[in-house]
């Protein structure tokens, strides 16, 4: 039999906490039209002995679950290092990991960003991964950032090639590739291709990270990347009190619309529709599914059955397939689990929700969207007919999107919730 054991507290990072003993410190993010800074990003100390390092810091907060805690703090610390060093045309890039920005803020307060937001020049750095290990208040939050002018950075795009499908949802201003890119003989050009369409797309400029000496300024430059970072430019350390800006402005992409409408709301807007039978509609997922097989890139798949008795086994059986294959697949409707099968990531609808009546297939790539979408007519039941049409505007896909996987559990909370 297993027991669950409890360790104790550690009572030194207990006291680091308590004391706020974390040092900010920052590295320049430079320009590579004139390698002068457009901003710094804050990376955190912890005093001298074993938890120094960032590593052994947050390391020791996630094994305490204070994770978020320890985020909230750096941020508060470097917001007011940065203040004090009086620096109103240079950013301030900070990261926050998805367990903080997931994070529901104490009632009464805000959530743990909120006074680093205040800042005029913010950049707000999450990873690639987030958009799917945290999906639940993750999207809220990047609407939250932007109404508050805050910039959003996609970091260590490279790391895992699967999630460059995050693009798109977060839409990022500042795409940063991570320093493996950079320093390798043979970087990846799909990763490199997918990035390059989304900035130029989007007008998102790339950041080159880990650019060390000139072969890597060179690779840098190579792979389309404006701004850069790296030991080169300069190692984490305190502020500098003189410093000479770049001219080159920091991108500002436009913010999607923050959709509150139904899939098929946003969609029919964009795309006709007609009376659709139920095999007909069946048709026209399927083939947007079939799209799903095919993609040479990371994607994801959305699908909203209405309900966990339309769901079929080959059905569930392609959706295992895609998750294996580098697809991110959320499957919506009543009664369906957290975790349908494989990586399949379940969203279960209330007996209640308007979204029964609908049927949505969406497929979104780093540069393509398709969509599938019906809503029952209201004098008819499940056999009746639909209003049904097909969609290929990429933002309309994506904007029918995002507020259905911002609907997905993070994976702990479902975990507990199933069982």
């Amino acid at each position: 039999m297993a027991y669950e054991v409890e360790l104790p507290p550690d009572a030194e990072f207990e006291d680091i906490m308590l004391d706020r003993r974390i040092e900010p410190v920052f590295q320049p993010v430079v320009s590579l039209v004139d390698l002068r800074p457009v901003g710094f990003e804050a990376f955190a100390r912890g005093p001298a002995g074993r938890f120094r390092s960032p590593a052994a810091l947050f390391g020791a907060a996630a094994e305490a679950g204070r994770s978020a805690e320890l985020d909230e703090l750096c941020a508060a610390l470097a917001t007011t290092a940065f203040r004090e060093a009086a620096m109103p045309d240079l950013a301030l890039f900070v990261n926050f990991n998805p367990d903080t920005l997931s994070h529901e803020p104490i009632e009464g307060e805000g959530p743990a960003y909120a006074d680093l937001m205040a800042e005029s020049n913010v950049v707000m750095e999450i990873t690639e991964k987030a958009v799917t290990r945290r999906p639940a208040g993750l999207l809220d939050a990047v609407v939250d950032a932007r109404r508050h002018l805050a910039r959003i950075a996609l970091d260590d795009i490279g790391v895992d090639p699967a999630s460059l499908a995050a693009m798109p949802l977060i839409n990022p201003d500042v795409i940063k590739l991570d320093k493996t890119i950079i320093q390798s003989t043979s970087p990846d050009s799909h990763v490199i291709n997918a990035v390059l369409d989304d900035a130029r797309q989007r007008g998102a400029q790339i950041v080159a990270e880990g650019v060390e000496d000139g072969e890597h300024l060179a690779a840098a430059r190579s792979l389309g990347a404006t701004l850069a970072q790296g030991w080169l430019f300069g190692r984490p350390g305190p502020l500098p009190h003189d410093i000479r800006p770049s001219e080159q402005p920091l991108a500002r992409v436009g913010p999607r619309p923050d959709a509150q409408a139904s899939p098929y709301d946003v969609l029919s807007a964009h795309c006709p529709v007609e009376a659709t039978t139920p095999a007909q509609f069946a048709a026209m997922s399927a083939e947007i599914e079939n799209q799903a097989t095919q993609a040479t890139g990371p994607a994801i798949l959305v699908v909203n059955i209405g309900d966990l008795r339309y769901l079929t086994d080959d059905s569930l059986i392609r959706y295992v397939y895609l998750t294996s294959h580098g697809t991110q697949v959320f499957l919506i409707g009543h009664d369906v689990p957290f975790t349908p099968g494989g990586r399949v990531r379940g969203i279960p609808l209330a007996e209640d929700d308007p979204l029964r009546r609908e049927r949505t297939t969406l497929l979104v790539g780093t540069h393509y969207g398709s969509g599938a979408f019906a809503r029952l007519r209201p004098t008819g039941d499940a056999g009746a007919v639909f209003d049904a049409g097909a969609c290929y505007d990429w933002d309309a896909v994506v904007e029918a999107t995002v507020p259905l996987v911002g609907r997905a559990k993070n994976e702990l909370v479902a975990r507990e919730e199933e069982h």
